[in-house]
């Protein structure tokens, strides 16, 4: 399974929809056309990477779409296969779910009809082999994300400010009564097993990620704690990162580390913000505020804390964040 959680799944979503344009189109696919197409849609579908040019999500993409066109070859075959090609987008934002549809198969025999009068192409088997297409396309989606959550644990998302979130594991596990609710707390936070939460709380806070952009919501943010006692593990480390190494996760997802700990792995932070992950300062009351200080914090995407007393020491001298956790 790859790690990668938002590469691999618009990976497949992109395979997909060649899939879908192939089987409506035919002959009238064209491979050079459908790059254009697909990087466009793909890069302000996910990845948000152009100004937005209209509040409905799906305005802006065929807005793009139309502008991937501009600058096609002067031939007029060329030019209708473009045209079928961008059609038949309309189709795609309701089969990859950018916009909803009462009903799959009525947009299929429209698809169907325009086969048959625009394009001269008649299938007595194309309704069943689309449809069959997008059933197993949806269910394949929809396990591979399911795959990622625990059904064990939860993560609660504690707001911190409009669209910033901190995300805290919880578990549902069943323990004997021998165990005080005290002490299944104590163990559940305690140091010796934060490294193994974060290879819970990573892919389920990625999933949840993910399902913002899937819906077109690119505004909110997710903080989740990096744990220093795994930089020296290089494939547990890895494999970790690997959950949020993508455009959208770095994006969404901010990882916290403690003012201490930044200060005894200076260099390990700064690695990752050179690979472009996302930092939360974390301070308590032995953070000093000096002119270094302060000028590191442009390094941060956040400096937060959990202490009302720093809070409200720091609050007027610098824009800190509060974590009621």
């Amino acid at each position: 399974m790859n790690l990668n959680i938002a590469s691999e799944y618009i990976s497949y979503s992109q395979n997909s929809i060649k899939k879908y344009l192939q089987l409506i189109l035919d002959h009238y696919f064209d491979q050079d056309i459908y790059d254009d197409l697909i990087n466009a849609y793909i890069n302000t579908r996910y990845y948000n990477m152009y100004p937005v040019v209209s509040e409905r999500f799906e305005e802006n993409i065929v807005y793009y779409l139309k502008l991937s066109l501009q600058g096609i070859k002067d031939d007029e075959k060329y030019k209708l296969k473009a045209e079928y090609m961008f059609k038949m987008f309309k189709y795609i934002l309701a089969f990859d779910g950018v916009v909803e549809c009462d009903s799959v198969r009525k947009l299929i025999r429209e698809i169907k009809k325009f086969r048959i009068i625009e394009l001269k192409l008649v299938d007595k088997d194309f309704e069943a082999n689309i449809y069959n297409q997008l059933e197993e396309d949806l269910l394949a989606k929809k396990e591979y994300l399911e795959s990622f959550i625990d059904k064990n644990f939860d993560v609660n998302y504690v707001k911190i400010k409009d669209n910033i979130f901190y995300c805290v594991l919880d578990h549902n596990l069943k323990f004997s009564k021998v165990f005080s609710d005290y002490l299944v707390s104590k163990v559940f936070n305690s140091k010796n097993i934060k490294e193994q939460k974060t290879f819970v709380t990573y892919p389920m806070v990625a999933v949840k990620a993910l399902q913002d952009v899937i819906k077109g919501n690119f505004t909110k943010t997710y903080i989740v704690d990096y744990v220093f006692t795994i930089v020296s593990k290089q494939k547990k480390n890895e494999k970790l990162l690997k959950y949020l190494d993508n455009d959208i996760m770095k994006e969404k997802v901010v990882l916290k580390i403690n003012y201490n700990e930044y200060v005894l792995n200076r260099d390990k932070v700064y690695e990752l913000i050179r690979n472009g992950f996302k930092i939360a300062l974390m301070i308590d009351k032995d953070f000093e505020l000096t002119d270094e200080n302060l000028k590191l914090f442009k390094l941060f995407a956040y400096v937060i804390t959990d202490d009302n007393d720093v809070y409200n020491k720091f609050k007027d001298k610098f824009d800190v964040l509060f974590i009621n956790s």
